[in-house]
C-alpha cells in the first residue's frame, strides 16, 4: 500500500495573516512510527496569538511522535488510539499554559489529526477542522464538528442548510488551549486501496459544500486537487484561511 500525500495552505481573500498550521508527512521523512502523520490546526485569538496556538500544537504533536519511535509496543490496537488522545491532552495543557501570558491570553486552536499505520486510520479531533473519506464514489465526513451550529442541528433546532448561514456558525464549543483540560474525540477504522482522505480547516467547507468538494476531488489529479480546492474557496469569497491535506491510498 502506497500513500500519495499533497497539501496546501492559503491566507484567503479577507484575512491579513494565516493562523492555520499543519503537517503532512510520510513516516520515513521524520522517523516516526507511522506511515503518515497528518494534522490541521486552525488557530484563533487575534494579534498573531492564533498562529502561536496552532504552531505550538503542531510542533508538540510532531515531537511526541518522534519520542514514540522507541516504544513500538504502544502501537498495538487501542493503545495507540489512547496514546494519541493523551498526547493531544498534554499538548492542550502546554498551549493553555502559554496562553497565560498577556500577549497570548485567550488563544486557542482546532486540531484534527490522522495517523495511518499499515491498513488502519487513527483519528483524533478537537474543534471543527474536518476529515473526509472518499470511498467508492461516496464522500463521508469522519469527524463531527465541535460547534454551536452542529449541536443545534443534532438537537433539531437548525437544519444543515440553516447552519451554513447562521450567525453563530463560527462558534466552536471545544478547542485546544482554552481550558487546562480538553475532551478529545478518537476513532479507528480500516483504510482500503483506492481510498482518498481529505483534512481541512473550515476555510474550505464554510465556502463550498460537500457535493462541490466531492466533485473537485473526483475531477482533478492528485497533484492539482489541493490548489483547485483553495481556488474554489477563494472564488467564493475566501473569508478565512484555508488549509488542505489530501492523501490517496494506492
Amino acid at each position: 500500500m502506497q500513500l500519495n500525500i499533497k497539501s496546501a495552505t492559503n491566507v484567503g481573500k479577507v484575512r491579513d495573516h494565516n493562523e492555520d498550521d499543519y503537517v503532512a508527512l510520510a513516516g520515513y521523512e521524520i522517523e516516526i512510527p507511522v506511515d503518515a502523520l497528518l494534522v490541521v490546526a486552525d488557530g484563533m485569538g487575534g494579534h498573531a496569538a492564533g498562529e502561536v496556538a496552532s504552531r505550538l500544537t503542531v510542533e508538540g504533536i510532531v515531537q511526541a511522535m518522534k519520542h514514540l519511535s522507541g516504544h513500538d509496543r504502544l502501537l498495538e490496537g487501542n493503545e495507540f488510539g489512547a496514546f494519541l488522545s493523551n498526547m493531544i491532552k498534554e499538548v492542550n495543557a502546554q498551549v493553555w499554559q502559554a496562553g497565560q501570558e498577556p500577549a497570548h491570553r485567550g488563544m486557542g486552536t482546532t486540531c484534527t489529526l490522522a495517523a495511518i499505520r499499515e491498513t488502519q486510520l487513527f483519528l483524533s479531533q478537537v474543534g471543527d477542522s474536518r476529515c473526509y473519506l472518499l470511498r467508492n464514489g461516496d464522500l463521508h465526513q469522519l469527524t463531527t464538528d465541535h460547534s454551536w451550529v452542529e449541536e443545534a442541528v443534532a438537537q433539531g433546532i437548525l437544519t444543515p442548510e440553516q447552519a451554513r448561514v447562521h450567525p453563530n456558525r463560527n462558534v466552536i464549543t471545544r478547542a485546544i488551549g482554552i481550558h487546562p483540560t480538553v475532551e478529545v474525540d478518537t476513532t479507528t477504522m480500516p483504510i482500503l486501496q483506492g481510498d482518498l482522505l481529505l483534512l481541512c480547516s473550515d476555510g474550505l467547507n464554510s465556502m463550498i459544500d460537500d457535493n462541490e468538494i466531492k466533485s473537485i476531488l473526483e475531477t482533478n489529479y492528485i497533484d492539482q486537487v489541493c490548489e483547485a480546492l483553495v481556488e474554489r474557496a477563494n472564488d467564493r469569497g475566501g473569508h478565512d484561511n484555508t488549509t488542505i491535506i489530501v492523501v490517496v491510498i494506492d
